[in-house]
């Protein structure tokens, strides 16, 4: 598959001062790697009563497919429902101005009342086969599970029809994580430690980290000409890195972060976390 990655772990924030934050969005790989090597995938027959539905909004999930299938995927559902009746208790009036019900309560009190509870559990086995060589590249079993209680002189909020397909739709859009690369926006603090700046270069950066919540180009702008200020300070080479990555020029990110982490002394190290160890493939 074509395209670069940029995988990030999270920040460490230990020891160090953040600020605002750059939105920006990136395409990140299935979760399971063969999976992700396929170019297209197409979603085939799922056994059991709700197999149609799960066919349905896998293929949702998925999207329509462009081109000749280089996977296929296809399993089975169960559905499991289960009432169960116990012993509840609700606050209500036990009496009434004199004794007519249809005057004013006049004492609430917790009573006894019949309740149900009502439990849903679907399950869906799915593979993905490698239709090069009719291989296994994915399979599992996903499971979701709701619950709802009414009491007497109720109705249920809802129907297991509709439980039923909101877990299928949770189980659809997590299948779909683990085959299929996917887009996501995400946001990245800028960092704002001042250690080892002039007074009057903190000052700036300090403003510059203010400004970037409402102009991030603009902020960007000066922490580049701060860094020819002051080389290699971590936080302007870090920040450098964010608008970098908010840019989509994602080795030059890199750049920034190893630079900024290589800047920090030993102790700190940590700051800077795992966004200096991500790849570009």
């Amino acid at each position: 598959m074509s395209g670069k990655w940029l995988v990030l772990a999270g920040l460490a924030m230990t020891g160090a001062a953040w600020g605002e934050s750059a939105s920006m969005t990136g395409k990140f790989p299935a979760g399971v790697r063969e999976a992700d090597r396929l170019g297209v995938v197409v979603v085939d027959r799922f056994d059991g009563r709700d197999g149609r539905q799960v066919e349905s909004v896998l293929e949702q999930a998925i999207g329509a497919p462009n081109g000749q299938p280089d996977g296929v995927l296809s399993g089975g559902v169960t559905t499991g429902v289960e009432e169960n009746r116990y012993q509840g208790s609700e606050e209500r009036c036990v009496e009434w101005e004199k004794g007519d019900r249809s005057k004013a309560c006049t004492k609430r009190a917790q009573v006894p009342v019949p309740c149900t509870r009502r439990v849903v559990v679907v399950t869906v086995s799915v593979r993905l086969m490698r239709l090069e060589d009719n291989l296994s590249v994915y399979s599992d079993n996903k499971s979701g599970r709701s619950e709802i209680s009414w009491c007497e002189g109720r109705s249920p909020y809802t129907t297991v029809e509709q439980m039923v397909t909101a877990q299928i739709r949770d189980i659809a859009n997590t299948i779909r994580g683990d085959v299929r690369p996917y887009t996501q926006t995400y946001r990245v603090r800028f960092r704002e430690e001042r250690d080892g700046m002039r007074k009057d270069i903190g000052n700036q950066f300090k403003a510059v980290v203010k400004l970037s919540q409402n102009n991030t180009a603009e902020a960007c702008r000066q922490w580049a000409a701060m860094n020819g200020q002051m080389p290699n300070h971590p936080s302007v080479l870090y920040n450098l890195g964010v608008c970098a990555e908010a840019a989509g020029r994602y080795e030059d990110a890199l750049a920034g972060y190893r630079a900024a982490q290589a800047a920090l002394l030993p102790k700190k190290s940590g700051d800077i976390g795992d966004r200096s160890t991500a790849s570009v493939a």
